[in-house]
């Protein structure tokens, strides 16, 4: 196994620790706070690497909060780490992570990580496509399927394998002193909310996606973040490999499956279950999308309607929504329920007048920052 060593000293390279500010800041423009951040950016990168250098660099220990989830009502604890200087340095670790790991990530792996050398990032779509994709290239076979997701798996990664196994690949004992410093500030398990949680998902569960391709080799395995899909076309076979995950899972990762997992036939000449596929449910001549989404998107074109008013986060919502009846055979429930209520075209405009505003912003503050410089490099000389 290729080892890593000099992380350490590349992630504290200036032009890197600008590169994070850079990364960091994305979609937060309208904060004053990082604004400030970017206008002295030179020497905000200064100070950040003068604190990890000398080992005052300490992530705080945070609240939890707890928030509505939408897509599956649920409650998750979210942590917020503070932006300026703990979201900065996950982002400069992150960069260094993805060097280590990103080369062996698996194709088929969705909704984690999006990598720099990916044009666009992997989310339910691309499992919608992928999962008709390996469907029709059956040739009209029978084909089962197992659906199978870990419980609380956030909550129940074990922090000290997790550690074990970045030892094992990356030898740079102060990179990885700044990285456990991170993963202990909200031990046990990791966290959802921090920016390097999606790798450390990533990096726990490789060794899982090895596993399943090279040893128990279904005919297609697809995971989004820890649901699992394999389709094979025996079931007793498929069976075997369920356990053979279960107990790899348990005893190496210290995790457990929800007892809901299922292996059934996929549906073929009105026989068998459709694919329920993050969001879609994948049928052998159509797609449609969950009853839940449907029902979400109508509440909220009602709710704009009623309201007579729609914010630019209605807007972007309900042009989300439209992606889904876009890509699913939903059209007649989209022209009934959602059409009548609210403007598509309307939330175009309405999105793409907040989108300009934004970047002219941006332009603005790029200008302020770049005459300060020179103003500061006429008062040097």
């Amino acid at each position: 196994m290729k080892s890593y060593n000099g992380l350490y000293d590349a992630m504290l390279q200036v032009d890197e620790i600008e590169a994070s500010i850079d990364e960091a800041a994305r979609n937060k423009m309208n904060r004053a706070s990082v604004r400030r951040v970017l206008a002295h950016k030179h020497e905000q990168a200064l100070a950040l690497r003068y604190l990890i250098l000398s080992g005052q660099w300490r992530p705080k220990r945070h609240a939890v909060n707890y928030i509505q989830e939408g897509s599956h009502r649920k409650k998750r604890n979210i942590i917020k780490p503070t932006w300026h200087s703990e979201q900065i340095v996950h982002h400069m670790l992150a960069r260094q992570l993805e060097k280590v790991y990103g080369p062996s990530v698996y194709r088929y792996v969705a909704g984690t990580i999006k990598l720099k050398s990916e044009k666009k990032g992997k989310g339910p779509l691309f499992c919608k496509r992928t999962v008709n994709r390996w469907i029709h290239s059956s040739g009209g076979r029978r084909l089962y399927v197992a659906e199978l997701d870990v419980s609380k798996f956030f909550d129940s990664v074990d922090t000290e394998i997790l550690k074990g196994m970045l030892r094992k690949k990356i030898r740079d004992r102060r990179f990885l002193e700044v990285l456990f410093l991170v993963i202990d500030s909200a031990a046990p398990g990791i966290p959802k909310g921090y920016y390097l949680s999606p790798w450390f998902a990533q990096i726990y569960l490789s060794g899982l996606d090895n596993y399943i391709q090279q040893q128990l080799r279904p005919k297609h395995y697809l995971r989004f973040v820890d649901n699992f899909f394999l389709l094979h076309p025996n079931k007793r076979e498929l069976h075997r490999m369920v356990r053979a995950i279960m107990d790899y899972a348990a005893q190496k990762l210290h995790l457990k499956f929800n007892p809901s997992r299922q292996v059934y036939r996929f549906e073929k000449d009105g026989k068998g279950r459709a694919v329920n596929c993050v969001g879609y449910i994948i049928h052998d001549n159509r797609t449609t999308m969950r009853k839940t989404i449907l029902k979400r998107a109508r509440g909220k074109a009602l709710r704009i309607h009623k309201n007579h008013r729609c914010t630019v986060h209605d807007a972007a919502t309900m042009l989300s929504y439209k992606g889904w009846f876009r890509q699913t055979a939903t059209y007649n429930y989209f022209q009934k329920y959602v059409k009548p209520n609210v403007s598509i075209r309307y939330c175009r405009r309405r999105v793409s007048k907040a989108a300009k505003k934004r970047r002219e912003q941006q332009k603005n503050d790029r200008m302020d920052r770049r005459a300060q410089h020179e103003r500061h490099k006429t008062a040097g000389t």
